[in-house]
């Protein structure tokens, strides 16, 4: 009897252990799988497969008329409660030239806030645009009054979805008023770049739509301080410029990287045949591929 007791019991042991062996595995190579979530997307962009941008906007001019309608016949105006613990991404930090304590930063969808005694106090200057997602901030390096902001923070990474912009905005007085440049169908602005040495000519990446293909992405190049833009690379539909770096001794000499992103509500596609480091030596009128010693473009899945 007690043999048989020790014989059921070594069985029972024994697929206790099996048992638990294939669950471990089955959890590990569960959670190494990766699958998209972007329901919110989803939801947001029924029935077309796409966020319509333009209506994104026309709402946010219709928050902001309401706002102001709102405080001039309210005798009791809002006052913030909170919560004032909540944090966000920072898509870009730059510093004034001529004065260290006076900063900007651009956060992912909060809008731009300048502080004037090294960061110790903070002010929001960029909601009165109505547009929240900043991709890179940039001030002249001769006249730190002038300050570039490229709307549309251009991190979406694996499950993180970002918000588009609205082009490119200009201020002349230190983020007091600010004027609208265009380029609002780039969506996503990665990098804007000054000439050190002549100021009125501005280099700019845009990475394009999140969620489709469209021809309005690539390097831009200004000559007239953002007035006009001309698109001096594209690559494809599906690639767009994810940074810039010039010579600080000779900016004629500009690299520019290109970022081959698919993405859709069911997969994202990271990279590919497309991408790669472009080099000019003419300030963007022409372009070379730089391949030696790079790796082979291949996608990332």
């Amino acid at each position: 009897m007690k043999k048989l007791f020790f014989a059921f019991l070594l069985l029972f042991m024994s697929s206790m252990i099996v048992i638990i062996l294939f669950d471990n595995s089955f959890i590990e190579q569960t959670e190494n799988k990766k699958y998209p979530s972007d329901w919110f997307f989803m939801q947001r962009a029924y029935p077309s497969g796409e966020i319509q941008i333009e209506k994104y906007y026309e709402a946010v001019q219709q928050a902001q008329q309401m706002k102001r309608m709102n405080l001039a016949s309210s005798t009791n105006p809002w006052i913030l409660r909170g919560p004032t613990n909540i944090g966000g991404r920072i898509s870009d930090i730059e510093m004034s030239p001529t004065s260290f304590d006076t900063i900007y930063a651009g956060a992912a969808s909060g809008g731009v806030f300048k502080s004037v005694d090294g960061g110790i106090n903070w002010l929001p200057i960029f909601d009165e645009t109505g547009v929240m997602s900043i991709g890179d901030i940039a001030v002249d390096p001769v006249n730190p009054n002038i300050i570039y902001v490229g709307t549309g923070e251009v991190n979406g990474g694996g499950g993180s979805v970002t918000y588009g912009g609205f082009g490119v905005y200009k201020s002349i007085d230190g983020g007091q008023n600010w004027i609208h440049l265009g380029l609002e169908a780039t969506e996503f602005i990665s990098r804007i770049v000054i000439d050190p040495i002549n100021p009125q000519r501005i280099y700019l990446g845009a990475m394009g739509k999140l969620f489709g293909k469209n021809s309005d992405r690539g390097f831009y190049r200004s000559t007239d301080g953002g007035q006009t833009w001309e698109n001096k690379l594209f690559v494809s539909d599906s690639t767009g410029c994810i940074d810039i770096a010039i010579n600080p001794v000779d900016p004629n000499i500009v690299y520019a990287a290109m970022w081959e992103r698919i993405r859709r509500p069911d997969r994202r596609s990271y990279g590919g045949a497309t991408c790669g480091i472009y080099k000019s030596t003419d300030g963007g009128d022409s372009w070379t591929e730089l391949t030696n010693g790079l790796p082979n473009n291949s996608p990332s899945v």
